[in-house]
């Protein structure tokens, strides 16, 4: 379990930049968002120390990409391990959660958006920044990367004993 106050601060790249979700242990949703950024240029990094000064967090939760399931890009591999280099040289301690980890916690053998709809009566707040449901032909909307990162932290909260998934949502959310 996680001590009362940890901050805990996951990041999900996406092709465009990154979409991040801070969380107060066990469940006040502190802010969440997305930033774009050129990987090239190494604007993603940046882009990300900016965050981990601004937050100061205990804990940076990334995706598991060795577990059963990941599948990313060379690209978003890159960031990821390079986001993972700067947290550990600012002494912040680096977890790792699995995609499907996230999806078996929230909601077992469902699809991505029926973890995101659950994520949303935990959270209400970030009810009305739901996408709408994803058809095969058409991309994701880039808002459901955010609840991808509060999948990774929620999840570690989750695992870690704190029964964020069987308490009433935070009001403070």
């Amino acid at each position: 379990m996680f001590p009362k106050n940890t901050i805990l601060l996951a990041i999900d790249p996406t092709s465009r930049g990154f979409a991040f979700v801070v969380l107060e242990a066990p469940a006040f949703l502190v802010d969440w968002g997305s930033r774009s950024a050129r990987a090239k240029s190494g604007g993603v990094a940046r882009k990300v120390d900016a965050l981990l000064s601004r937050y100061q967090p205990d804990v940076l939760l990334l995706e598991d990409l060795a577990a059963k399931g990941a599948r990313r890009r060379k690209r978003a591999r890159r960031e990821i391990g390079t986001i993972e280099r700067r947290a550990l040289k600012r002494g912040v301690r680096v977890e790792r959660v699995s995609r499907l980890g996230v999806r078996n916690t929230f909601a077992p053998g469902k699809s991505k958006y029926e973890v995101a709809l659950r994520l949303a009566e935990i959270f209400p707040v970030l009810a009305k920044r739901l996408p709408r449901k994803r058809n095969t032909w058409r991309p994701e909307e880039a808002r459901m990367n955010v609840f991808d990162a509060l999948g990774i932290a929620t999840a570690t909260v989750e695992r870690r004993g704190s029964f964020l998934l069987s308490a009433e949502p935070n009001p403070r959310t």
